[in-house]
């Protein structure tokens, strides 16, 4: 009966890697099958115990209960309150991939579903853009796939930084084929995408590689590279050179409540997010109730109201206040600080995920995003499913 509920355990974790790049409709369906499994899989005390004091799951655990207390202090319904939070239950799924991810060969078969999506996906990219053919949600001047381009390039810069670890560590006979696929990536995102997002996490990815090749020198090396990558990106492609310009221009001509695109827009969320942060820092003005206060604020104004301010940090600081915000933060740390305890190349990787994160929420609300709130909990389990409370300091130490 073990070997039954390994076995399924496995695939279940396969194809929800496979599934969660690709469509949100099998996510949403695979995923709650890991709740029932681990369910009737029994073992409780085992399953507490490897839980128990676990720093990440602690953090996770926390940000889901400070949701939960902003129930109590919400000005929308409990029902509007409960969309949010359903949301972001990537959170609860946290500890549950930590618990799916439990063994190497669960965490290797994990990560290898994640890139074999991101393959299909770079392979049907390709193939819409040579053939013409309208195979994706994009067109063949801008070929993304299963999901927007902000989700496609973000996650193919987080694959293609994988590889790039994975062929600097490993010596087997398939680098030759991880560094053609590194390069598609690499110009996938920097001449077929137009999603800012994508080119901002790639020069993060990069810089950090390079840094965890060569150290300090890497810093000045990472530091070449980057600008002689950005004029050449910059000079050969049009769509990055027209996505670069248009966000120069919107920002030099930037006027309060007068918005004519994302960028101004984004401007302008900026804004009134912090006024709204600033009228209640601590605990924020409850669970749902961005749009609420935001469209207040927005109809005194004369401004755009909007759901979603396209940054995590501030989605968090409006609804819990900076207490929610620092939990969150401390997650990212607890992730940095215990990544020695993790075997190189893994530890190299979980590097790159969290500057992913990090980077990333500050230009989108990825956490509220399923795609990327999902592939973020999977990949944590991937990484962390062996770290135990032994292995790392609280929180607070």
């Amino acid at each position: 009966m073990t070997t039954l509920f390994d076995n399924t355990r496995r695939t279940l974790a396969i194809l929800i890697g496979i599934a969660i790049p690709i469509s949100t409709a099998l996510t949403n369906i695979l995923c709650p099958l890991i709740l029932l499994l681990i369910l009737a899989e029994g073992q409780y005390k085992q399953k507490f115990k490897q839980l128990y004091l676990h720093p990440i799951v602690i953090l996770a655990m926390l940000l889901l209960l400070i949701m939960l207390l902003g129930f109590f202090y919400t000005p929308v319904s409990f029902l509007e309150a409960g969309g949010i939070l359903d949301k972001y239950r990537e959170f609860l799924y946290i500890p549950l991939f930590i618990l799916v991810f439990r063994d190497n060969q669960s965490q290797k078969w994990g990560l290898y579903a994640f890139i074999t999506a991101m393959t299909i996906t770079l392979f049907l990219s390709y193939f819409m853009a040579i053939t013409g053919w309208q195979i994706g949600k994009g067109t063949p001047e801008s070929p993304f796939i299963f999901k927007t381009y902000i989700t496609q390039s973000l996650l193919m810069a987080l694959a293609a930084y994988f590889l790039a670890v994975q062929y600097w560590k490993g010596k087997s006979r398939w680098r030759w084929f991880l560094g053609v696929w590194i390069l598609l990536a690499f110009y996938n995102i920097l001449f077929m995408s137009a999603g800012r997002t994508g080119y901002l996490v790639l020069f993060c990815l990069i810089f950090l590689f390079f840094y965890q090749t060569y150290q300090l020198r890497g810093i000045l090396v990472g530091s070449v590279v980057l600008a002689v990558l950005s004029i050449l990106a910059y000079t050969y492609s049009d769509i990055l050179r027209q996505r670069v310009d248009n966000l120069f221009e919107s920002v030099q001509n930037y006027q309060p409540g007068q918005t004519s695109n994302s960028a101004q827009l984004r401007l302008e969320f900026l804004k009134n997010s912090l006024i709204l942060v600033a009228q209640k820092p601590i605990i924020g003005h409850g669970t749902g109730s961005f749009s609420y206060k935001y469209k207040e604020l927005a109809e005194r104004q004369g401004m755009t109201p909007t759901a979603n301010p396209h940054n995590e940090y501030l989605m968090i600081a409006v609804q819990w206040g900076l207490i929610g915000v620092g939990l969150f933060m401390t997650l990212l740390y607890i992730m940095w600080k215990t990544i020695h305890h993790l075997e190189t190349p893994a530890a190299l990787m979980a590097q790159g995920l969290i500057i992913t994160i990090a980077v990333g929420c500050l230009v989108n609300s990825l956490w509220l995003d399923n795609t990327e709130g999902h592939i973020f909990a999977y990949l944590i389990g991937v990484f962390y499913g062996r770290l135990t409370h032994s292995d790392a300091p609280m929180p607070l130490s």
